[in-house]
């Protein structure tokens, strides 16, 4: 496996913790408007992931 392909499977490993903290986050936000923001993120890191997930060294 070349050197990209590791920092990319380590960089989708620490978006994947990141999601599953704001998911946390998610559960304990009050505001309409926080939990909008967060979920806003959730899907964008997603759809990271979602990309990085054809990367090919």
């Amino acid at each position: 496996m070349g050197k990209a392909k590791q920092q990319v499977d380590q960089s989708m490993s620490t978006v994947q913790t990141a999601v599953s903290s704001l998911q946390q986050a998610l559960i304990s936000a009050e505001k309409p408007e926080n939990k909008t923001k967060i979920e806003n993120a959730i899907s964008s890191l997603n759809v990271a992931c979602q990309s990085l997930s054809t990367f090919q060294d």
